[in-house]
């Protein structure tokens, strides 16, 4: 049966606000789910950081944002928590929904984060590195609207300066994504100004162009 919460969240109105670039991202994403299913499915994932997560969050409600076909929510569940996942492209939570068919998946913008109940901890993972610089304040406030006081939360962000259009070719499917960079420095500045400690910090060369912040923090 249909989570009661699924059914009163899971309306149009949860995909408003959304700028250009982010259409342009989510569309990506809708075309090429089958792909990411097959392709980034790996298992392990944040293997590292989901037990650092743990450590600091034993249990509890989590909320992640940018669930994508549920990669890390297999492990999150794993671990014990009670899962809720959000995504704006409903074809990867469709594969999400495959893998993982008694989870609670909902098509939701993150600036249109609303639940009847705070979680204790949140997971976003590649996701506000799609978010402009110029609306990552909201993004963060929204995400902090979500949570208790001294919640739990994970966030993942690529390296570098500026932004970009960045074309990939997936599964034969031609895909164009946003994307903004950010300095170890600069963001830690973001998170303080919006209420977040850093509680742990690591950063991951994946290839010569890609290069990984990862943030363990706790809610102010």
């Amino acid at each position: 049966m249909k989570d009661k919460m699924v059914d009163v969240l899971d309306k149009p109105g949860n995909l408003t606000g959304l700028t250009e670039e982010e259409k342009l991202t989510k569309k990506a994403y809708d075309n090429s789910a089958a792909a990411w299913a097959t392709y980034f499915n790996a298992a392990e994932g944040w293997k590292d950081e989901l037990k650092k997560f743990h450590k600091l969050l034993p249990n509890g409600r989590i909320l992640e944002i940018g669930a994508g076909t549920g990669r890390d929510a297999e492990n999150l569940v794993n671990l014990g928590y009670d899962y809720t996942g959000t995504d704006i492209s409903d074809e990867l939570l469709k594969k999400a929904r495959e893998k993982l068919p008694q989870q609670k998946f909902i098509q939701m913008s993150l600036y249109n984060l609303k639940f009847p109940e705070k979680f204790d901890g949140f997971w976003a993972s590649a996701v506000l590195l799609h978010i402009p610089k110029n609306k990552v304040d909201r993004a963060l406030q929204k995400i902090k609207s979500t949570q208790k006081k001294n919640a739990i939360g994970f966030i993942s962000i690529k390296d570098g300066k500026g932004n970009e259009f960045s074309d990939r070719e997936m599964g034969g499917i031609n895909t164009t994504r946003f994307f903004e960079y950010w300095s170890r420095q600069d963001f830690e500045k973001v998170l303080k100004k919006n209420g977040y400690k850093v509680m742990n910090y690591d950063y991951r060369t994946v290839t010569k162009n890609t290069q990984w912040h990862m943030f363990i923090v706790r809610v102010l």
